[in-house]
């Protein structure tokens, strides 16, 4: 009958229907958010060191040299430089169930990515240590950096008027006067890269310690990065968004809050730097170190008390895999912790030192990581910003793969809280949910990327309430950071905190000169 559907037709309708229907049920599971995995230090542990502490019965305390308080960078560093002088009389303690602190990494299906520290410029001649390092590592000889371990091209790139440059300062579409601006900044941090004090020593160095103590350079530390280049002329948009930029990613901070000789160090302390960098980001070294010390780490332990005893310190425990008490009677003592932590576990701290441990400002961070199924047509950079966001952008953990990168990426993307109030930050920060961190990430990566949500496979964050010590104005030549570079009678500091600023370097240069003190005492 005319207009009347033939069976084979009708059976051919319900098909495409179906296939309609399911496409539009693929398309929906597509476009749903992945379920988030929420990680971090473990908070619940951290926070004990607030309660209070009642003795239990323990085992006799077990004997030994030196204990080392926490197995991230600076402890790692210490424990490595120890042994490699022959002595072994020590003990690597860490809160977490595993080592490596800000240089923690995680793995999927496509590779490893970081959650935290992702690079580590190609260090100067005052670096020794880290050269050194590099040196056992495989990763520097004859001079010279493995290929593979530096940066492969594209290296960075920004999102600007809707297209991306090379390089993250803002050139594209920059008008006379920003160009003219930009130029005459960078023009005037050169200057400081040759210039040495009476001391003989230059202007600005890594590690810092080994920075010039000329009053006429020290002088920066007192007034601010935006005070500095107000007396600058440094007005252009532009530029201070760079500036900006820049303060976030190196110290968590920004042109108000942190310290001008901070700003400088980071533009004149490098010369002809470039970046290692490895899927894991510095997750590989923390990785090498934590294996040349495995049989002395113990992991998962939580440090509640050190008392001074006749013949050094006596330190409780708990651990975390057993549940129960434990004691270490030490002679000597490298803290490697943050030293905010210090006041909970010393009873006996000066109260100098005490005000001093409480004096120290630490910027919050979150890090979400991304497993990405599709790109598309454009290859990202390693490093990709987006210009006018307050967020630090994302890096691409497969950049350094040889031959053709895998269909799926791991974009790691990275948001520092800068602002003055870092309690708030933290508190901001602490009460998101896992959807809520993925969403955050996801507003800032839809700017450049509109259709991201269509192929995100997986998804975490990483949230770091502590991350990094920030250089506030007059922290750097501040009686409480110099208080605090010795805790005791050998009970020493370690940690980037007591650098003032948060970077691989400074962390290892402050765990091997707790462990020169340890083997000349």
């Amino acid at each position: 009958m005319p207009g009347d559907l033939s069976r084979r037709s009708f059976i051919s309708l319900l098909a495409a229907m179906g296939a309609v229907f399911s496409g539009f049920v693929w398309f929906g599971l597509r476009r749903r958010p992945p379920k988030t995995a929420l990680k971090g230090p473990d908070l619940e542990r951290g926070h004990t060191i607030r309660t209070r502490f009642e003795k239990q019965s323990e085992a006799e305390a077990f004997k030994i040299g030196t204990v080392i308080i926490g197995a991230g960078v600076s402890g790692l560093s210490a424990a490595w430089y120890l042994q490699k002088q022959g002595y072994q009389n020590f003990r690597l303690f860490e809160l977490e169930n595993h080592a490596g602190g800000n240089s923690s990494w995680g793995e999927n299906r496509v590779g490893r990515h970081p959650w935290g520290a992702h690079y580590l410029p190609t260090p100067g001649e005052d670096a020794v240590y880290v050269r050194e390092l590099l040196s056992d590592m495989g990763v520097y000889a004859n001079g010279k950096y493995g290929e593979e371990f530096l940066v492969h091209e594209n290296e960075e790139r920004l999102f600007i008027y809707g297209n991306w440059q090379p390089g993250l300062v803002p050139l594209m579409g920059a008008r006379a006067d920003d160009r003219s601006q930009i130029e005459r900044f960078f023009k005037e941090m050169a200057k400081f890269r040759n210039l040495r004090g009476r001391d003989g020593r230059r202007a600005f160095t890594i590690p810092s310690a080994l920075s010039s103590a000329d009053p006429r350079f020290t002088a920066f530390d007192r007034v601010s990065a935006a005070r500095y280049l107000e007396t600058l002329g440094i007005t252009s948009t532009r530029l201070l968004w760079y500036i900006d930029y820049v303060l976030r990613d190196e110290y968590g901070s920004n042109r108000s809050n942190t310290s001008a000789w901070a700003m400088l160090h980071y533009f004149s302390s490098r010369n002809h730097a470039h970046n290692l960098v490895w899927p894991e980001g510095n997750g590989r070294i923390t990785e090498y170190l934590r294996a040349q010390v495995e049989g002395r780490l113990q992991t998962a332990t939580t440090l509640r008390q050190i008392v001074k005893s006749a013949n050094g310190y006596q330190l409780h425990f708990q651990n975390h895999l057993t549940g129960a008490a434990e004691s270490v009677s030490a002679q000597q003592i490298i803290f490697a912790a943050p030293k905010f932590t210090l006041p909970y576990v010393y009873a006996e701290l000066s109260p100098e030192k005490k005000l001093a441990a409480q004096s120290f400002v630490y910027s919050p961070w979150l890090t979400v990581n991304l497993l990405v199924n599709h790109f598309g047509a454009l290859e990202p950079a390693w490093d990709n910003v987006t210009y006018g966001s307050h967020s630090l952008g994302y890096v691409v953990a497969e950049h350094q793969r040889a031959g053709k990168l895998p269909h799926a990426r791991n974009l790691t993307f990275f948001h520092a809280f800068d602002a003055d109030d870092t309690l708030a930050s933290r508190r901001q920060l602490l009460q998101m949910t896992a959807d809520e961190a993925y969403a955050f990430a996801i507003r800032e990566l839809a700017k450049p990327h509109p259709a991201i949500t269509d192929y995100v496979e997986e998804a975490g964050a990483y949230r770091w309430a502590h991350a990094m010590i920030r250089p506030s104005v007059n922290f750097l030549t501040s009686r409480a950071r110099l208080a605090l570079a010795d805790i005791d009678r050998k009970f020493y500091s370690a940690h980037s905190d007591i650098s003032g600023m948060s970077n691989f370097e400074e962390a290892q240069y402050q765990g091997v000169m707790a462990a020169k003190k340890v083997l000349t005492a």
